[in-house]
């Protein structure tokens, strides 16, 4: 199978199940299970699609591939006794993390991405009794993903999504506003905390409890904890995360939660960076571009 057999019917089949999942979603009712699905296995081939059209080998598993996956896909598919039918290939995630590394720094990964490839291997309870706009967060999710995609391989839009484009362009953009307007109500709900917690107390008393408390970072399944300032209530919480070393000896923090005792505010992955906490260098003296990331973790 050449290169660009390889290519070709990976993104076919991307487009194929994408196609099928704007389909389930845009039905009355709407099929949330169906569409999340076909969605998150439209993905996973988008991410195949574009590792194989730069080279093949790409789509190599992480674990030890075996001799005859390496045969296959550099195109000695006859030197195997099982062919294709015997190919074992990288997995989803770790197709989508590959791509995401290739994409380079500009990429950034969509906040749902993961939720919506969990969703598909059952290993998060995604609880779909609840709004559809938790359905559409995951879809646009994807539609970003593949779209960035799509991009990288010189690929239309258009031509991919066909007459869903134009709807998968307002999904996209309603489920931004849903983030938006959903972090916004913490803020507020957290100012109202703060307000509250603090309305009989003097300067003073307000005072040493911002001391007592900005120090105290809150509880969360990450191992470093950074201070960083409240986008509530402009004190001190705390971001937690961990650290990855870059490829010159710098060591970066990639935050993944951030909590503030004074007011109460907690954030997840996708609302840090609504909140403008980014991943940041620890050991560098000089001060780093604030619109450049590293490449290593984007997913």
């Amino acid at each position: 199978m050449s290169h660009e057999t390889i290519h070709e019917h990976l993104l076919i089949s991307a487009r194929k199940w994408a196609r099928t999942a704007v389909d389930a979603y845009l039905e009355e009712p709407i099929d949330q299970d169906f569409a999340v699905h076909h969605m998150a296995v439209a993905v996973e081939h988008a991410s195949k699609a574009y590792l194989a059209s730069i080279a093949p080998v790409l789509l190599a598993s992480e674990r030890q591939p075996s001799v005859d996956d390496l045969l296959v896909l550099s195109g000695n598919e006859d030197k195997t006794k099982q062919g294709r039918a015997g190919l074992k290939t990288i997995g989803g995630e770790g197709a989508i993390l590959r791509a995401a590394q290739l994409l380079g720094p500009k990429y950034k990964a969509p906040a749902k991405l993961k939720e919506l490839r969990e969703s598909r291997n059952g290993i998060t309870h995604m609880g779909w009794g609840q709004p559809v706009t938790e359905c559409r967060a995951l879809m646009a999710a994807g539609i970003e993903h593949i779209n960035a995609l799509l991009e990288a391989l010189s690929a239309e839009a258009a031509g991919f999504w066909g007459t869903h484009l134009e709807a998968c362009t307002a999904l996209v953009a309603q489920a931004t506003s849903e983030m938006e307007i959903r972090y916004q109500a913490k803020l507020r709900q957290a100012r109202e905390r703060f307000a509250e917690t603090t309305r009989r107390l003097s300067e003073a008393e307000i005072a040493e409890l911002v001391s007592s408390l900005s120090a105290l970072p809150t509880a969360a399944p990450w191992p470093l904890a950074v201070p960083a300032e409240c986008p509530a209530c402009r004190h001190i919480g705390f971001a937690s995360g961990r650290d990855k070393s870059g490829e010159y000896g710098d060591v970066w923090f990639l935050p993944r939660h951030f909590g503030c005792r004074l007011c109460g505010l907690t954030l997840t992955r996708w609302e840090l960076d609504l909140a403008g906490i980014k991943a940041e260098v620890l050991n560098d003296e000089e001060e780093p571009d604030p619109d450049w990331e590293p490449d290593f973790e984007t997913y």
